[in-house]
């Protein structure tokens, strides 16, 4: 199991202007120079990760939610899960949010 990159932690500065998604699934809109916030639902520090950013199989899932492959099938999963393989075709494929 791959541990995936490019997560942001709480008080982190904003880099890029856009969507971010904090571990439990939350969406934020952020603006460059900002700082991460806390998680929206529990309030307490998090990780926030690219709402565009793509997760191949294999790699831990860092924020709950729903999520797309390339092929349109839709799966949801937990923090700490893993992602898995196409669900229509068996093959290693590349997983967004939905």
């Amino acid at each position: 199991m791959k541990v995936t990159q490019d997560l942001h932690k709480t008080n982190d500065p904003v880099l890029e202007t856009g969507k971010y998604i904090c571990a439990a699934g939350e969406a934020v809109e952020l603006q460059k120079g900002d700082q991460f916030p806390v998680c929206p639902n529990t309030n307490e520090p998090t990780t926030w990760r690219h709402a565009d950013h793509e997760h191949k199989t294999g790699d831990q899932v860092t924020e709950s939610g729903h999520y797309v492959d390339k092929d349109g099938e839709k799966i949801e999963l937990k923090q700490g899960d893993v992602f898995p393989n196409c669900p229509k075709s068996g093959q290693p494929t590349a997983w967004k949010h939905a």
